[in-house]
């Protein structure tokens, strides 16, 4: 027998041989972090003004519990949003951040050490700061904004141990502008892509 197919048999048996295990741990609690990134715009009342995407990072904790086919998730991330707006004249750059307490209802399919869902919830954030340019604009945003998600995960069970892939769509539900912001009825909007490790707690 080649070497090559000895130690492929080898790592197929050691797999075999902790699946039971591994696929037991996708019922229950596991606690992760995770982190990636944000691609940010946001929606306008009137849509007159030219937009163009915020890139940043967006990351924190989260506990998922499963039971078989449903499953639920909650955390804590920071996530920066934003917007640059082409008013004509001046450009603003809006570059905001939040502190954002997210959960979600999830459907998934158990694949041996594999869990692909999908997701729906909710996320309330916390205005954690505004920046315009370098200047300042705390005064022109609210202090929370309500938000809802929807999104996929991937989840591959080793054991005690997680790994997870993770998108979500977030589309503001209230307006965000204050009453002296330079714009009126604007809802963030943003992509996120993030990697993570999870950890069992039982269950």
């Amino acid at each position: 027998m080649y070497p090559s197919r000895t130690v492929f048999l080898g790592v197929l048996g050691l797999v075999a041989a902790g699946a039971p295990a591994r696929v037991e741990a996708q019922s229950g609690v596991d606690f992760g972090f995770r982190g990636g990134v944000s691609v940010a715009t946001a929606s306008i009342g009137s849509e007159t003004f030219d937009k163009s995407n915020r890139t940043g990072f967006a990351g924190g904790v989260f506990l998922d519990y499963e039971a078989g086919v449903i499953g639920f998730q909650a955390g804590a991330q920071y996530m920066k949003k934003g917007v640059d707006l082409d008013l004509g004249s001046v450009v603003h750059e809006f570059d905001l951040a939040y502190l954002e307490i997210p959960a979600v209802l999830k459907v998934g399919i158990p694949l041996g050490v594999l869990k692909p869902s999908v997701f729906g919830g909710v996320g309330f954030g916390f205005n954690t700061g505004c920046d315009n340019g370098g200047v300042d604009c705390a005064d022109q945003v609210k202090g929370t904004e309500l938000s809802g998600i929807a999104g996929a995960d991937l989840a591959l069970y080793l054991g005690s141990a997680s790994l997870w892939a993770d998108a979500r769509y977030h589309f503001g539900l209230q307006d965000v502008a204050d009453a002296s912001a330079v714009v009126s009825d604007l809802k963030n909007r943003s992509w996120t892509l993030q990697a993570g490790i999870g950890f069992h707690l039982g269950g």
